[in-house]
């Protein structure tokens, strides 16, 4: 009986030794996936753990006070390698062969040709300088010279921003989420970024002078990059029509810092870099085969309200020919956007750079200059809400709703829209869905109009206040800034304007919640099905996409997205009450939601 209970208790002894093994290789397991790790990750922590394992035959042994912080340190140490191999951030690069040299006025420039051997792609050209050094928040000066070649297969890294950490990482995973790629980027960022990427079709000649169509990529002014495979060009340019270009600009406070020792600008780098990105092409994209007097600009959220700024901008007169804008517009009040305005006025801007100044020990400018990127992001990170466009007097000489009144905006014809929800992806943090509460809100923020809002948007139960408080910011922030964006421009303009309203809801059941969530045309417009997300898209999706491409390059060519066999568009002059709405079917209808949308236009 003794022999036998004494090999009991050492085969329990060895049994503990491996139950601690097993948890510590499934924390690291856990973690790994979590951080999207890729095989080399699994690779490093499968290492460690082994390591884990032969040390532990050491201390295995040894009583438990022993023991247990010495498993306590190994699974920290694995959890540490799980979190710190997380997905390198590289840049985006493509393969193939060359293509003949295009000559630009800084150099010759070889493109990779792509798309089965249908689209020549020419990534990462530099329309200006690196803004580093003495050119950081300078406006953007001149691309350099280049004495060699430029083999343009790398987009480059993306204008600083926030990049992915483990937690965002790990938020994909357990969260089920819209176009979750796109709005990690996921890129090396850097501030040298001021480059554009250019598609052309293989087969069309370069003498064609074909229109041009420039897209400007979202991300609240803060993030984005024109590398994005959502945004990428090889779809629309395979069909000839057009050239498809996509730009960086400088992002954040990088973008936007309108400190009192800037000379020349105050404020607006990123704007002022979208000029610069503009004349480069006015300049150059003859060279691809483009039309320099066929310009169309199109963004999307920030990118649209991009397009928009553009439309009233002195200084981009004659660079732009046509504007798409997608859920973003530009027409709101200046002030303090800490107060609810759209824009900062000179003096608040200037503020907002006082205090960067301060959190980083009441540094110059110079001072400011030679510091590390990262710790100028760090410490503006407080400030972010003014890192946004500003009434500089240059770039914008005042609003845009003022200059759209007065009719002094750049007139050209502008193809814009929203899509139905908007406002869906605030479900992703949460929101108060309490009745009593939601009501006392909307009583202190409304006042004199608290009851017909409230009529408008009922909060009677709790599932009732949470599609109302989305269906209200969508109203008030997309469907009623792009109904004043397209009515004023109507109103003082001569060119026409084209609205619609996009309603399909990607066929993805895991997002169902989200509806026609912000962005979700995209991919739909730019022949871009499937490049973000795990949506199985059918027939009706297939259709849209055909009939979106088809409408945005008409646009793009002629100013008129009408022609072939797709339903007719009407104008805004045509129809003031009425859009075409892009979704399970495309037609003509009635502009949405009236009454609600007519209600923050009047507040506005």
């Amino acid at each position: 009986m003794t022999e036998r209970a004494g090999r009991r208790r050492a085969e329990w002894r060895r049994a503990r030794w491996w139950v601690p093994l097993v948890l510590v290789a499934g924390i690291g397991a856990v973690l790994v996936w979590l951080n999207q790790g890729p095989w080399w990750a699994w690779s490093i922590v499968g290492v460690t753990v082994a390591v884990v394992a032969i040390a532990a035959q050491v201390w295995g042994r040894r009583r438990w006070f022993v023991q247990l912080p010495a498993w306590i340190l190994a699974a920290c140490l694995v959890a540490t390698v799980a979190i710190a191999a997380g997905p390198p951030l590289a840049t985006r690069t493509i393969d193939g062969e060359h293509t003949a040299p295009v000559t630009t006025e800084q150099g010759d420039v070889i493109g990779i040709r792509a798309g089965s051997g249908t689209v020549d792609v020419f990534a990462g050209v530099p329309y200006a300088a690196p803004p580093v050094g003495d050119l950081r928040w300078a406006a953007p000066h001149p691309a350099l010279q280049r004495q060699e070649t430029l083999v343009a297969d790398d987009f480059g890294p993306s204008a600083v921003q926030s990049e992915s950490t483990f937690a965002t990482r790990a938020a994909t995973r357990l969260l089920d989420m819209p176009l979750e790629h796109t709005l990690l980027t996921g890129y090396a960022s850097d501030e040298d970024a001021l480059r554009l990427n250019i598609w052309r079709s293989s087969s069309v000649p370069p003498e064609r002078d074909l229109p041009v169509l420039v897209f400007v990529h979202g991300g609240s002014f803060t993030g984005g990059s024109g590398a994005l495979p959502v945004y990428d060009g090889t779809a629309l340019a395979a069909r000839g029509e057009a050239i498809i270009v996509t730009i960086n600009y400088r992002l954040g406070v990088f973008g936007f810092l309108a400190d009192d020792e800037l000379e020349g600008t105050v404020g607006n780098q990123g704007l002022r870099d979208q000029i610069a990105a503009l004349q480069w092409l006015h300049d150059n994209i003859a060279a691809f085969g483009g039309d320099p007097d066929r310009v169309t600009v199109a963004g999307e959220s920030a990118g649209s309200g991009s397009a928009c700024i553009l439309g009233v901008s002195p200084l981009a007169s004659g660079l732009v020919h046509g504007l798409i804008g997608e859920s973003g517009g530009c027409l709101g009040t200046a002030g303090d956007r800490d107060a609810g305005d759209l824009y900062d006025n000179a003096d608040v801007a200037r503020d907002a750079a006082a205090e960067l100044s301060d959190a980083l020990g009441g540094a110059s400018l110079a001072e400011m200059r030679a510091m590390p990127a990262e710790r100028i992001q760090s410490a503006a990170e407080s400030l972010t809400t003014h890192w946004w466009p500003t009434i500089d007097g240059a770039v914008l000489p005042a609003t845009p709703a003022e200059i759209y009144a007065a009719g002094d905006q750049n007139d050209v014809p502008l193809l814009l829209g929203s899509n139905a929800d908007e406002a869906s992806l605030s479900l992703i943090g949460g929101m108060d869905s309490d009745p009593a509460a939601y009501e006392a809100e909307a009583r202190d923020a409304y006042r004199a109009d608290a009851e017909t809002y409230l009529s408008l948007y009922p909060g009677d139960d709790p599932d009732q206040v949470i599609e109302s408080r989305v269906r209200a910011e969508t109203d008030r922030s997309m469907t009623s800034a792009m109904r004043a964006w397209g009515v004023g421009a109507a109103e003082t303009g001569d060119e026409d304007v084209y609205m619609y309203s996009f309603t399909r809801i990607p066929p993805d059941p895991s997002l169902e919640r989200f509806g026609v969530y912000h962005g979700a045309e995209v991919m739909y417009a730019y022949g871009n099905l499937g490049a973000d997300g795990n949506a199985v898209y059918d027939a009706i999706d297939r259709r849209l996409e055909a009939e979106m491409t088809g409408y945005w390059l008409a646009f793009v060519g002629t100013g008129d997205p009408n022609g072939a066999d797709r339903p007719h568009w009407p104008t805004l002059r045509e129809s003031m009450e009425q859009v075409l709405e892009l979704g399970d079917e495309t037609r003509v209808t009635s502009r949405p939601d009236p009454q609600a949308v007519d209600f923050w236009l009047q507040r506005n």
